[in-house]
């Protein structure tokens, strides 16, 4: 059991934890109750599993109808077999849990919260890589997947926050076109993310790109983070 903890769980939660502290540690208005973020963390790894099979069944369907051309085929699964399942389900957590939940009243909540239900997400995925593959992968996996996760709950809490606060004006159809850039965006971003991991983009050379599409996102994920924490406000 000790050998578990120190050579899978640390390696695979510590920069989860870290990245998680760090976002609700600037949370300073009104600081989230640590029993919900934990909630919605647990939840987020929980709704990881179903996404096991369905990518699955979702990757036979494409590969089979997309196979006269590579490059669609990969970006195609990429975008809908993978990231479209991932973030659907990280969005769903916060949409069952958290979107008519009162805590969820101020602005930058909604990266507190997105962002939670990603690294819970992360967190098991990262245990199962870690179980597979050894603890070789972690490194990697604490510089890019997690962090990568991370920046995808940013970008979609920042929508979510903005179509509950067009909820709350009830101006339903700016509501409703900030709920679908809440799960969009986190789609797209990651499903571009995951393309240039393909072994497309590595035949092809286009995984050479894939260090600056990550420094980008990492910059923009962090400026949001500091410009919705400093401009926070109630919804």
């Amino acid at each position: 059991m000790r050998l578990i903890f120190y050579f899978i769980l640390i390696p695979a939660l510590l920069p989860v934890f870290i990245i998680l502290r760090y976002v609700y540690k600037k949370d300073r208005i009104e600081r989230e109750p640590l029993g919900l973020v934990l909630k919605v963390f647990i939840l987020g790894a929980f709704f990881a599993l179903p996404c096991i099979p369905v990518e699955r069944i979702l990757g036979t369907i494409i590969t089979t109808n997309f196979s006269y051309d590579e490059r669609l085929c990969s970006l195609t699964e990429n975008i809908f077999g993978v990231a479209l399942v991932e973030e659907f389900f990280k969005w769903l957590v916060l949409m069952i849990f958290i979107w008519k939940n009162n805590n969820f009243d101020y602005r930058y909540d909604g990266i507190v919260y997105a962002v939670t239900s990603s690294l819970g997400f992360a967190a098991i995925e990262n245990v199962m890589y870690i179980i597979s593959y050894g603890t070789g992968v972690s490194i990697g996996r604490a510089i890019f997947a997690i962090p990568g996760h991370a920046t995808f709950g940013v970008f979609m809490g920042y929508f979510l926050s903005r179509a509950k606060h067009f909820k709350n004006k009830k101006w339903g159809f700016f509501k409703i076109i900030y709920l679908v850039l809440s799960i969009a965006v986190s789609v797209v971003i990651h499903g571009i993310y995951d393309f240039m991991l393909s072994d497309y983009s590595v035949k092809s050379g286009l995984n050479s790109y894939f260090v600056v599409y990550v420094i980008i996102l990492d910059v923009f994920a962090w400026l949001t983070i500091r410009h919705e924490f400093k401009t926070d406000k109630s919804l």
